[in-house]
């Protein structure tokens, strides 16, 4: 047994020496210790990942631009984010919360109570936006169905006025607003 220790400690020596040069292969390059140029990586783009598709016409005529973008889900409550770019030339103030009215797939307004959102509270003010900058409004609401034989609501685009009695303007959305027959969405104002 003491012969077998003494043959793997002998044999053990010239492999550890062997490993303290680094292998390279003929004509392999060394690593040198100047930096490396940058290379340009070219842009990911995440699965799942909403791609927002903004109506330059809207833009043109208000100088204001409203987006929506896919929402968050979890054991039937469900919030989307509502986004306004001032992609005009000159200030604009926002007031309060978003008016909203949520239109079915046929672009008809479904009988929907807009109510301030208990989940995001900030108090409604005025926010100034300047040329290229931006508020968001976050709307929520829950999917749920009381009536079982009463059918659900649906939204399918919203047409949205920044402040109340402001021009609305139409917002395609990114998935459905399944309201269920409670007839609620909630609007946080705008930050």
């Amino acid at each position: 047994m003491r012969g077998l220790r003494w043959i793997g400690a002998l044999l053990a020596v010239p492999l550890m020496a062997a490993c303290t040069e680094p292998w390279r292969a003929p004509g392999a390059l060394m690593p040198s210790a100047s930096p490396a140029t940058s290379v340009p990586v070219p842009p990911t783009v995440v699965p799942g990942q909403a791609v927002a598709v903004e109506a330059v016409s809207a833009c043109s005529v208000i100088g204001l631009l409203v987006t929506a973008e896919r929402g968050e889900a979890a054991m039937g409550y469900r919030e989307m984010v509502l986004t306004v770019r001032n992609c005009g030339s000159k200030p604009y103030v926002v007031k309060g919360r978003p008016e909203i009215v949520v239109l079915d797939e046929d672009g008809r307004p479904l009988r929907i109570d807009v109510v301030p959102s208990v989940h995001w509270t900030a108090a409604p003010g005025e926010k100034v936006l300047k040329p290229g900058t931006s508020a968001i409004s976050v709307l929520s609401w829950r999917n749920t169905v009381t009536d079982v034989g009463g059918g659900s609501d649906t939204g399918e685009s919203l047409a949205v006025a920044v402040s109340a009695g402001r021009t609305r303007q139409f917002v395609s959305l990114p998935s459905s607003l399944d309201l269920g027959n409670t007839r609620r969405l909630e609007a946080g104002a705008w930050f």
